[in-house]
Formats: structure tokens, sequence, C-alpha cells
């Protein structure tokens, strides 16, 4: 699991991407870190109004973990104390532009499934629980030290705890435990479970991948074939029998707008969509 650099872009693919885990020593150079968000300056951004940002307080003993979301009171994190908590805030490559060059580490990767870049302040003994993803992520390491568990095959039926906002697994993480200090990148595919627990006051840059549902898809492609106008063929029930007749559809009515609906994805606006759809999610991370 553990590797000396990153691996080429060819077997990053075929080994990799999707399908294990890996861990690369210093595979960010320290002195970047220099430039990238601080502490104190992700704390601010936890306080503006359209960011979002949480707060989770690691479980004590039989306990339960807690979450807080944002926007804070300044006040709130003098309240904290020194243990067991961790602030994590979304897409902080758009509003701090010198950590968004971390993304340059990772030209490697489909830059068009770019969702964001995470940063978490975790004091000693934060963590958010084990748990899985349901998108790819590099967790690269930071100032200070954390202990990983990270699971070695996927889990498809998670079992969470039940009453708790977040999704904390009932068993935990059955797998490999290691310790990351700066520099040092994880890559998790999806579903691979995962726990994180601070050692000294650290903090994590997650840079994630996450593509879109079906669903999403759908809809999106639905609105612009509405706009348009072009292959936004209305159904007129062409070759329909007495089987249709009331109000049961018949099964060759159900093939028919089956059809009719794979012919619009096989169609030069649905090309010209898909490339515009990815190319708008990219300007957003910009």
């Amino acid at each position: 699991m553990i590797l000396d650099k990153f691996p080429t872009i060819d077997e990053f693919y075929k080994t990799y991407w999707g399908r294990k885990p890996f861990i690369v020593r210093e595979g960010i150079a320290p002195d970047l870190f220099k430039d990238f968000i601080d502490g104190d300056t992700l704390a601010g951004l936890s306080l503006e109004e359209d960011i979002k940002s949480r707060l989770v307080m690691t479980a004590p003993e039989g306990g339960k973990w807690t979450c807080e979301h944002g926007p804070f009171e300044e006040d709130r994190f003098s309240e904290l104390g020194e243990q067991n908590w961790s602030l994590l805030v979304q897409n902080v490559d758009q509003y701090h532009p010198d950590t968004a060059e971390l993304l340059n580490s990772f030209n490697f990767s489909p830059r068009w499934l770019l969702d964001d870049i995470m940063v978490s302040y975790s004091a000693t003994g934060g963590s958010v629980g084990p748990h899985t993803d349901s998108y790819h992520v590099f967790l690269v390491q930071g100032i200070g030290r954390r202990k990983w568990c990270i699971g070695t095959t996927p889990i498809q039926n998670e079992e969470c705890i039940e009453g708790l906002e977040l999704k904390v697994l009932k068993d935990g993480v059955k797998g490999e435990e290691v310790e990351v200090n700066i520099g040092d990148v994880i890559y998790l595919p999806p579903n691979f479970a995962h726990e994180g627990i601070t050692l000294e006051d650290a903090m994590t840059f997650s840079v994630g991948f996450l593509g879109p549902k079906m669903s999403e898809l759908f809809i999106e492609y639905g609105y612009y074939l509405e706009q348009m106008e072009t292959h936004n063929k209305r159904y007129q029930g062409e070759g329909l029998t007495q089987e249709s007749a009331s109000i049961e559809i018949s099964n060759q009515a159900k093939k028919s707008i089956q059809e009719d609906m794979v012919n619009t994805l096989h169609t030069d606006s649905f090309e010209k969509w898909l490339v515009e759809y990815f190319a708008e999610s990219n300007e957003d991370n910009d």
C-alpha cells in the first residue's frame, strides 16, 4: 500500500483508480504548504454565511459523535478546548487561490470530475469516526500527525450507528494502520472504509472527485433539450394497438418510449451537452 512515489498515469488507472488505496510518502513537497491556508484563516472562512463548514466533536468512550453546521460565531472556537474536535470547510479552493495550487499536483487525475478541496483542522484526538465516502479522494497531510486505519476491500452495504447525523460505521474499520506526516498523500477509492485520528494538531487537505448521479444527468440533459429544442421529440403514440386501450400502457408502448429516450442519447446534441456540462462544472471549481 505504501509507495515511494506516485504511480505512472498508466499504472494509476490500471491498478489503483477505483480499485485499491495507496500512500505516497512526501507526495507533496513539504515546503509548498507555507502558501496553503492555515488554521486561523480556515476558521475565518467558517464564519461566512455562504461557506459550508462543520464542527465534529469526537465521541467520548461509549458516547456519540456530534456535528454542528456553520456559519459559526468567533467565540465558538474559544469554547472548544484543546482536544477531540475537527473543523471541516468545503470548497476552500474557491476562496483561497494559493491552496487551489495544490490541484496542479494531481494533473494525472480526471480533473473534469473534481468536486472540491475540503480542508480540516483537527485538534489532538479529533476524528469524524470510521466511515466510507462515495467518491474518490486524495488525503494530503499538512501540519501535524494523524493515524489512519484503511480498509482493504470496499464495503457495499455499510451498517452505520443509528441516531447520528454523521454516518459512522457500526463495526469500525478492519484494515491497515498507517501514520502520516506533512506531505504524505493517501488515495482512497469509493466505499473503502477509513478512520483518521489526530495525534497532534493537524490539517488535512482532501481533494475529492465526485461523479454526478444518473438522475442529475437526466435532469440536466432534459433542461438542455428543452432550451435547445433539438432532438426533443414529443411522443405521439406511434404504432399503438388495442393493447393500449383504456388506462394500461402496453409493453409495445413502453418499448417505443424507451427506444426514443435511448436514441436521444445517441445524438450530437448529447455529445455537445456532455462536454458543456463538465466544462461548466470545472469553471465552478476554478
